[in-house]
């Protein structure tokens, strides 16, 4: 049996691609179990899911700790053979309570970047050595690290499970004519109805890693010089839509921007959209590019967001610009309004399908398995 760790199954880039991992390995024959620590959120039809708390406790920290605890009772009744860990949030208690569980492999998926080295990026000490000591500890304990960018394998943590043949590089993927296929419906927002100012969407959290303090600097750029409109679709963590809402109001532009939260479909946001912009000071392998780029939308992606680079392919199928310099963000976006120079993404989604990784993990699963248990488990 395999089993899927993620903290709580919200509406992130970590739990979609849990999901879709989960529904392909039960269709492969595997016997799956998703395991969080927080009930709630959407599973997958057909693979149980088991939730370590009742209900959320009154910190982070403190619901790792007890699930940590009830996580290593769980294992120890139920005997997977794998415990894949699928998100940097989750890796600690995957850590902690697997801990003497014998004859347990355990997976680490690396979802992030953890070095964070972009001039500029939000930053604590503190923080920064915890992070890097983590990864230090699940790099020894792996059967195998899966880094969802090739950016992340200059991470010194990783480089003895790099010689050790212990690290496999599988980055998002999607499933493009799926993507396509939601797209149909009217403009979401009134804004995006024919005929108006040509609009901007980012998507993201609404934290210091999304970096849409400096997005509202380059916005106010160009908006000094075209008319256009910003929205940007996520959650709020401790006031920080309030902040964003506050800097706009300082920069003048507060009547041109809309926060309206999350939606279940971003798809009909991004294709009637002009534009969409990924000013992020760190990624890993991001899903809302891979969505964006599946509709056809004009990108602008920050060059230090995990492997936009690659995505865009070096600024070929979309523009890369500076996360610290909102001149050039707003350079790069008035560029991709104009019809006659904005580089659209094409077919290059079609190079990072889902199929892909699928087949990618379904690989790396045989090989931790062995072959011989492999082929039997899939039968």
């Amino acid at each position: 049996m395999i089993a899927l760790y993620v903290h709580a199954l919200a509406a992130t880039g970590v739990v979609r691609n849990v999901r879709l991992l989960a529904a392909d390995l039960s269709a492969r024959g595997y016997s799956v179990q998703i395991v969080t620590a927080l009930p709630g959120g959407e599973g997958v039809a057909g693979v149980p899911h088991h939730a370590l708390l009742r209900h959320a406790l009154p910190s982070r920290p403190l619901e790792k700790i007890v699930a940590a605890w009830r996580l290593g009772t769980w294992l120890r009744r139920m005997r997977p053979d794998l415990l894949i860990s699928a998100g940097n949030h989750g890796h600690s208690t995957a850590w902690a309570g697997s801990l003497g569980v014998a004859g347990l492999k355990r997976v680490y998926r690396i979802s992030n970047d953890i070095m964070r080295a972009m001039p500029g990026a939000p930053a604590s000490g503190a923080a920064a050595w915890t992070r890097r000591a983590a990864a230090a500890v699940v790099a020894r304990d792996a059967a195998h690290l899966v880094l969802v960018s090739p950016t992340l394998i200059e991470t010194p943590a990783f480089a003895r499970a790099a010689s050790e043949g212990r690290v496999t590089v599988i980055p998002n993927g999607i499933d493009a004519a799926a993507a396509r296929a939601r797209v149909a419906g009217p403009p979401p927002h009134p804004w995006l109805a024919p005929g108006g100012d040509p609009v901007v969407l980012a998507i993201g959290r609404l934290s210091p890693q999304k970096n849409f303090g400096t997005l509202l600097q380059a916005f106010a750029l160009l908006r000094a010089r075209r008319p256009v409109r910003l929205i940007i679709l996520g959650e709020s963590r401790d006031r920080a839509r309030d902040r964003l809402r506050a800097q706009a109001e300082a920069l003048g532009m507060a009547d041109d921007l809309a926060m309206p939260g999350v939606v279940t479909n971003v798809f009909p946001w991004l294709a009637h959209a002009d534009a969409f912009v990924l000013p992020s000071w760190w990624e890993g392998s991001p899903n809302v590019l891979l969505e964006a780029m599946a509709v056809n939308v004009p990108c602008v992606a920050s060059r230090s967001a995990g492997n936009a680079a690659q995505l865009l392919g070096e600024g070929r199928h979309g523009l890369l610009a500076d996360p610290a310099d909102p001149q050039a963000l707003a350079d790069a976006l008035e560029r991709q309004l104009d019809p006659a120079t904005a580089v659209r993404p094409g077919n290059r989604v079609e190079a990072f399908s889902q199929q892909r990784v699928s087949q990618a993990w379904a690989y790396l699963i045989g090989r931790l398995y062995g072959e011989e248990a492999a082929s039997s488990a899939a039968q």
